[in-house]
């Protein structure tokens, strides 16, 4: 059973401005691991106009055919039907921008289990490389493109306010789509899990006094501080937040004076809480420590500039959404989230593609390492692998600097 039907094939082509279509394919990519949670191929569709034939290349994305621990882990979560609804519905109130004010690829169709988006490697857009940090004007582009996406949720529930003549928010519509789902905490639970016994492994501080039984006490609560930061935010603004932006979830395009251009993909767990959320995990899913150090007050000040920016072309002063002062206070309480969102991501995201392929794309071991236990294989990987090894341990000795022993901490 082909996955589109000729007449949503013909649908495609007409919003692309074509009419007739003269065949079509599917292709796998060869990266098992371009996306986690679904399935990602390139649709093909050669067409004709005025006589002339040319091909489309697109980007489809489905839910998982051949893995039935991440379908159903999909189907239990509501991850798919999540961004379902965004896209088909609340996004569409959103402006997505032309040129640099662009934040997400071009969505031409939309099934409750497909997606087919514009390629937008053909555009020049790549991933960041995944066992490598970005360097600044990566993470620049990257923080600009999250600004303006955080804008859209402002814009809209200003622009809904003034229709109403009330205030209102996002959540009293889409609340069901926008908080973390209450059942099955077992992949956060088996990545924490990890995160203690890695610790116990390579931790600079574990020789430090009673060190196994602080890391045990402290870091689960860290992960529920975490959780608890999932829900709309009492103190500041609200907005729909990405929360999973790892460099699989990041395009940058080099433009001709150097900067960099970024895009969003992959809105499968979305939530409406404090747009810190997203800077923090941003920061530290793509950084090293040191970088962090010196990069972290003037990420928050381009962020800042990028959404006064995109507000005040909508005719909303960003004083009446965030200050400066209050964003610096809204990002210190958000680096709990990001550090333990980091913390279970990317010991993923730094191996080897081959090693991911191995471990997440095997459905019988899938279910071990996202269910039961993937400890043993961080740990190994980082025993063979001495730049995963550093990588992970300066990530998770921050854990322990801040919160563990903060008398450590710089």
């Amino acid at each position: 059973m082909e996955l589109l039907s000729q007449d949503e094939i013909n649908l495609i082509v007409k919003k692309c401005g074509f009419t007739n279509v003269l065949s079509w394919k599917l292709e796998d990519f060869p990266d098992k691991v371009i996306g986690y949670l679904g399935d990602h191929m390139k649709l093909i569709i050669q067409v004709e106009l005025h006589g002339i034939s040319s091909s489309l290349n697109l980007f489809l994305k489905c839910m998982p055919r051949f893995d039935k621990w991440k379908s159903e882990y999909l189907k239990e979560l509501g991850f798919f039907n999540k961004e379902y609804v965004m896209l088909s519905g609340l996004f569409n109130e959103f402006e997505n921008g032309t040129g640099s004010r662009k934040w997400r690829p071009k969505l031409l169709f939309i099934r409750e289990d497909i997606f087919v988006f514009e390629n937008v490697s053909l555009l020049g857009y790549v991933m960041p490389h995944h066992q490598e940090t970005m360097g600044f004007e990566e993470l620049k582009a990257s923080v600009e493109c999250l600004a303006r996406f955080h804008a859209q949720s402002y814009i809209y529930e200003e622009r809904k306010s003034k229709q109403l003549g009330r205030p209102y928010r996002i959540w009293e519509h889409y609340s069901d789509y926008l908080q973390e789902p209450n059942s099955r905490p077992t992949w956060r639970n088996t990545g924490r899990n990890a995160v203690i016994d890695y610790l116990k492994e390579f931790s600079k501080y574990k020789s430090e006094p009673n060190f196994n039984r602080y890391v045990e006490s402290v870091i689960p609560k860290l992960f529920q501080n975490a959780m608890d930061l999932m829900k709309p935010s009492s103190e500041y603004r609200n907005a729909v937040v990405h929360r999973d932006l790892w460099t699989n979830n990041i395009f940058l395009k080099k433009e001709n004076n150097s900067s960099y251009h970024a895009l969003i993909i992959d809105f499968q767990t979305v939530l409406y809480t404090s747009p810190m959320l997203d800077l923090s995990s941003l920061i530290y899913f793509n950084t090293s420590r040191s970088d962090r150090d010196k990069w972290t007050e003037e990420v928050i000040e381009i962020y800042y500039e990028s959404l006064s920016e995109e507000l005040q072309a909508n005719e909303i002063d960003i004083v009446n959404i965030f200050n400066k002062t209050t964003i610096s206070e809204a990002y210190k309480k958000s680096i709990v989230f990001g550090i333990t969102q980091a913390a279970i991501i990317t010991p993923i995201v730094a191996m080897s593609k081959e090693k991911r392929e191995e471990l997440f794309c095997d459905p019988k071991l899938s279910i071990k390492v996202n269910e039961v236990s993937r400890s043993q294989e961080f740990i190994d990987i980082a025993k063979e692998d001495d730049k995963y090894q550093r990588r992970i341990t300066e990530l998770l000795d921050e854990i322990v600097e801040r919160f563990v022993f903060p008398k450590n901490g710089r």
